[in-house]
């Protein structure tokens, strides 16, 4: 760890990532490790996820307060599908662990929140191996206005590879229509749901 973080090359090495994009020679005298280490190390990195997030809010410019919303959020794994074996991608998703009692499979926390105001909108567990898609509901705030939610995938798996996208949401005021409302404001109604005139 000391050489790979006092190494004098163009980009610091800081994750996983940087380790991949070092050249062979560079990454061998870096890590120092013997050839049964190493595969360990090309095991865990290949599979280390590289993960590609977009975010839809549905009807985005239709937005009102206390109604629902619907987010999309599409993780797809970056891969090159032509360089790997029909065993590869059957694998995909399988964590690196050698020793962890048995086989585990990777999966995504996806949470959707507005950390200003420490409020969870909606979360959920996916499992992903090549590409998953999930929609998260939640109800807009009560307020009208502008709001920067924040969206966060977290691996259960791995470390250093988790992200998080700010969406903006622009929330309308709810019509304040009375004909439709429940409340009677006459006074005329029970209250009671008995259906009696």
């Amino acid at each position: 760890v000391n050489r790979c973080t006092s190494h004098k090359g163009d980009e610091p090495i800081e994750s996983v990532f940087d380790i991949l994009t070092l050249d062979d020679d560079v990454r061998n005298d870096l890590l120092r490790l013997p050839d049964d280490k190493m595969t360990d190390v090309a095991v865990f990195c290949n599979n280390y996820p590289n993960i590609d997030v977009s975010i839809k809010v549905k009807d985005a410019d239709d937005v009102t307060s206390g109604e629902p919303v619907s987010v999309t959020i599409k993780l797809e794994r970056e891969i090159d599908e032509d360089e790997m074996t029909e065993e590869e991608m059957a694998d995909l998703g399988t964590v690196s662990a050698p020793l962890y009692p048995e086989e585990k499979k990777e999966a995504w926390w996806v949470v959707i929140g507005d950390v200003e105001t420490n409020t969870l909108h909606a979360l959920k567990r996916v499992s992903l191996a090549q590409k998953q898609t999930v929609r998260l509901d939640f109800l807009a705030p009560e307020e009208a206005g502008d709001y920067n939610l924040t969206v966060f995938c977290m691996s259960d798996s791995y470390l250093g590879c988790d992200q998080e996208y700010e969406v903006s949401l622009s929330v309308a005021a709810a019509d304040s229509d009375d004909s439709g409302s429940d409340d009677d404001s006459d006074g005329s109604g029970s209250g009671s749901g008995s259906g009696e005139e």
